[in-house]
């Protein structure tokens, strides 16, 4: 490698350095004495013309004074350095994230091979929004809707930060003096990179060292007023403007809902920040203040980090505080007396941040004891393993000697952190206090007597109200920040900023104005459609609804001419008398994949593969998605979203175990033992109802066995091969015999306390998982659905998915406009712009699981998830509907309910399955016109995977 040239600054002074000197460091070495090392300050920067890759010339790295570089997925850059001085440093990069970045980009540095801290594994580079438009959108009834967010290029210096963004400061590497080679890898997305900066660590100054620093310019009589919905570019969409009916909070409207205030509990997460451009007359010092209220959390802090122009002035703006009100304050930024911040004339940028690094070290504390919480728990099930006999005696401490010893450290541990938690929130009483006072004391009174445990370990680490769930809930409790702002002020110290005041006569009035506008119908629930206008019935909530009438109007009606109105759908079991009173909707999305059936074989539906182009239109579906709205060679409805079951996994407790991801179920059978030797099990979805067995969870055995559901003509059950019969004796076995629990309440719950540690479920799961449960970052994965191994080695892992599902009514008078409708909606360009708003409107928790795949393919997850997703959905099928396959649906639980709780012979449990389904099958296929007193007078066809494959591939 070419020797590098780097610009070494030191107290400001240039110098050039050669970085030839060999030096080796060793990473385990102890650095702790170098936190005391005072070192001049230092500032390496490492430009890209020495990267080795070719320079980027695109219009984003243009708008950048240095050399850059273009990196994608899996790029890398390697250099080396030389350190001058022994210290503490901080890594930064100079980057820009492409904008078609599906998520935040994210990196890997690697110094000498090695990770000196940890958190330089996911170094999460930022992606910057900002609004399309100035003003908010009305929706057709005067409200306001969101403005579409946009991807924008914004060049910024990103200091290596933990992954949570929570520490106060970014990542801080020991270096010794000599050379060091770095190597910096792409893990995720596309980002333009330019200079990398090694610097000093220094921590902020005071605000009092800060004043000493800054010229004393005196500005007077100056006030700008900047509304905070609307900032001008920031990094977390789920920031969103909303609604408050305060008649003290501009704009207001009495009738209307006016998107008036940024944030609350759309602004919760430590690392999210907002950014507002803004012009001062002159240079000197300003004050600022922030018309807030955070009345989310009773009795609670929140903590927002403040910059300006892209660097923290002070160490108190670094996490200023905000208290718990319950109604809005002018809340100017200082310690007694408002702190005055130094501005240059013209623009200038201020940052606000969520940042929960005050209660860092309490939510170290409490991570430190959960982990020490689940190992002794763990050491104590391999002692006692699956007895839970309250009459039974143990003698924990002959075998654990030191547990009330560690059960006391824990909670010692806590109290002293508890202590600190009071200090910050100034109050005993608060929700968070009383969680840790309550974990506490579990930990206390069992430490009392340690030989208990085992009779008590619903206080300890199992269930509701154990140490284990208290703490577990109380992490995100301390790092949720939620935070509501109307204004922002920025302002000459001379000038204090007008607060806002509701006379009492005027909020008496707008009040009862308020009272009886409510007793008027709500349009988003109105049933019936303008004339020409198509009419679309949402089973969804609301947010649903407006979005998707937003988006119609932007883009589908000017692009067609087709104007649509969307009703939110009362209640989707009445569309069949919706039908027969002639109320119905042209088209009517959402709708569970069991109720299309139904509807169509009533002659209720249209035909949509009658339309010329559907067979290629459905090119973006599993082919065995569709199979449940097929009747013959007609298909009544298309997929909208997809479920999807897998294998679900707690890597810490499998490793402590030194079990393997079972990915067949043979190897299930064969941790099963183990697993139930230390009180844990495995659950599959047969146990997660404790009623009927619905097709979801049965039909996969028979799949999966090579069985059949229905006899080749239709008119019968397929329940009575030999295939069959070995499914449905296996799915009982695995619970009578191998002991899988009969029932889950809640399989997230217990895979939470390692109750469960691996089992299958779905997308339920999933989303609780990535969103309520930050305990198990790290600590969990998934994997595919497991295979039944049949005798020729052949491996099937078929399972259902489909969820909702999207319909046209057959009287319908605008069946070319619904058509359009669904296929614009279907599209991959709509679904992708569909799931990016929701999850930049709402948050990770509104995840769309889109059955179009190109769509899902886009969904912003960890893509060793996706993999997985879409890997299991190649085994995705829907059982057939025939008439009466309601019956054979039911009566299969049933015959599993009496194989299990009854004993009853599998043999025998299926004939009377079978004889019950077949007495239903005839008459329902008498009442369809497939018979005709007994006598056969149409067949029915029944649609495979192969079907829907040879539509596709005929297509022209």
């Amino acid at each position: 490698m070419a020797a590098l040239t780097l610009v070494l600054i030191m107290f400001g002074a240039g110098h050039q350095m050669s970085a030839e000197m060999p030096a080796v460091l060793n990473w385990n070495t102890s650095f702790t004495s170098f936190v005391e090392v005072n070192v001049s300050p230092t500032r390496i920067e490492v430009t890209a013309d020495i990267f080795g890759l070719p320079l980027a010339e695109e219009e984003i790295a243009r708008q950048y004074d240095k050399p850059s570089v273009l990196l994608q997925e899996g790029g890398q850059v390697h250099f080396q350095v030389t350190i001058p001085v022994e210290g503490v440093y901080t890594i930064a990069f100079d980057v820009a994230a492409d904008t078609v970045s599906v998520s935040a980009p994210e990196g890997e540095l690697r110094i000498d091979g090695d990770l000196p801290v940890n958190d330089l594994r996911r170094i999460i580079f930022p992606v910057f929004y900002r609004n399309i438009a100035d003003t908010f959108p009305k929706d057709r009834y005067g409200n306001d809707a969101l403005i579409r967010q946009e991807r924008m290029v914004h060049w910024t210096k990103t200091p290596a930060r933990d992954i949570n963004f929570s520490q106060p400061y970014p990542l801080r590497i020991p270096f010794h003096a000599g050379e060091y080679s770095f190597d910096f890898t792409l893990r995720q997305g596309t980002v333009h990179l330019g200079s990398i900066y090694i610097e000093t660590f220094t921590p902020h100054p005071s605000y009092a060292e800060y004043r000493t620093t800054q010229p004393n310019l005196t500005v007077s009589d100056f006030l700008l007023t900047l509304e905070a919905e609307f900032p001008s570019y920031k990094n977390d969409t789920s920031v969103r403007p909303s609604s408050s009916r305060s008649l003290t909070v501009t704009p207001y409207d009495t009738y209307r809902l006016l998107l008036n205030t940024l944030g609350g509990e759309s602004w919760i997460k430590s690392g999210s920040a907002v950014f507002y451009e803004f012009e001062v007359p002159e240079d000197g010092l300003y004050s600022i203040t922030l018309r807030a209220l955070q009345d989310t959390r009773s009795n609670f802090t929140v903590f927002r980090r403040f910059t300006i122009n892209g660097e923290t002035p002070f160490a108190e703006l670094n996490a200023f505080p905000f208290s718990y009100s319950t109604d809005w304050m002018d809340v100017p930024l200082g310690d007694g007396a408002p702190f005055q911040v130094f501005l240059r004339k013209g623009r200038n940028v201020l940052g606000i941040e969520a940042t929960n690094s005050p209660y860092l070290p309490a939510v170290e504390t409490v991570q430190r004891a959960l982990l020490d919480i689940n190992t002794l728990a763990l050491e104590i099930r391999k002692l006692t393993g699956n007895q839970r006999n309250p009459f039974k005696e143990w003698v924990i401490s002959d075998y654990i000697p030191d547990i009330r010893e560690r059960l006391v450290a824990i909670a010692e541990e806590l109290l002293a952190d508890q202590e600190r938690l009071v200090a910050i929130l100034q109050s005993g009483s608060s929700p968070e206090i009383l969680t840790y006072q309550m974990a506490i004391d579990n930990l206390l009174f069992l430490a009392e007597d340690p030989d208990r445990i085992p009779t008590h370990l619903g206080r300890f680490s199992e269930g509701p109200g154990s140490a284990a769930q208290l703490l577990g809930s109380l992490l995100p409790m301390l790092q949720e920040q939620p935070l509501a702002i109307d204004k922002i002020y920025i302002h000459s110290p001379d000038v204090t900023p007008a607060t806002p005041t509701a006379p009492f006569g005027l909020a008496l009035t707008e009040g009862m104005k308020r009272f009886f506008y409510s007793f008027r119908p709500d349009p988003y629930e109105s049933i019936g459609a303008g004339e020409g206008e198509l009419e679309v019935w949402v089973n969804r909530p609301r947010q649903y609804v407006d979005l998707l009438q937003l988006m119609a109007d932007e883009s589908f009606t000017p692009r067609t001419g087709i104007r649509v109105k969307f009703s939110i759908m009362p209640d989707e079991s009445k569309l069949v008398l919706a039908n027969a009173a002639g109320i119905q909707p042209d088209v009517a999305l959402g709708i569970s994949t069991h109720i299309p059936y139904d509807l169509a074989v009533r002659n209720a539906l249209y035909d949509l593969r009658s339309f010329d182009d559907f067979d290629s239109f459905i090119r973006i579906y599993t082919p065995g998605a569709l199979l449940s709205y097929i009747i013959d060679d007609s298909v009544y409805a298309i997929p909208e979203t997809q479920d999807f079951w897998i294998t679900f996994y707690r890597k810490d407790i499998l490793d402590a175990f030194g079990l393997p991801v079972p990915r067949t179920w043979n190897e299930v059978i064969e941790i099963l033992p183990e697993l139930q030797r230390y009180g844990m099990n495995y659950s599959s979805p047969l146990s997660g109802d404790a009623g009927i067995r619905w097709y979801f969870a049965t039909a996969p055995y028979l799949f999966n066995f090579g069985a059949k559901l229905y006899s080749d003509d239709g008119f019968a059950s397929g329940l009575g091969s030999e295939e069959a019969l070995a499914a449905i004796k296996f799915m009982a076995e695995s619970f009578t015999i191998y002991g899988m629990p009969l029932t889950t309440a809640s399989f997230y719950e217990s895979f939470r306390y390692g109750l469960l540690p691996v089992g299958v479920s779905n997308i339920e799961t999933y989303v609780k998982l990535m969103t309520a449960a930050p305990e198990l970052e790290g600590l969990w994965g998934v994997d595919l659905y497991p295979a039944t191994v049949l005798p020729d080695g052949t491996q099937n892992r078929y399972a259902t998915g489909s969820a909702q599902a999207s319909i046209m009514f057959k009287n319908t008078d605008k069946a070319q406009e619904g058509w359009e409708f669904l296929k614009w909606w279907m599209s991959t360009e709509t679904q992708i712009d569909f799931q990016e708003r929701l999850l930049l409107n709402y948050g990770r928790e509104y995840l769309w699981n889109s059955a179009n795949l190109e769509a899902f393919a886009a969904l912003p997850i960890p893509w060793e998830h996706r993999r997985v997703i879409l890997e299991q959905w190649q085994w995705l099928q829907e059982p057939v509907r025939l008439p009466g396959s309601y019956m054979q649906e039911r009566e299969l639980g049933n015959a599993w309910n009496r194989i299990v709780f009854d004993g009853v012979n599998p043999r025998v449990a299926i004939d009377r399955a079978i004889l019950v389904t077949n007495r239903e099958i005839t008459r329902k296929m008498e009442e369809f016109g497939y018979l005709r007193n007994g006598e056969r007078v149409r067949k029915p066809k029944i649609p495979t995977i192969e079907t829907v494959k040879g539509w596709m591939n005929d297509a022209t």
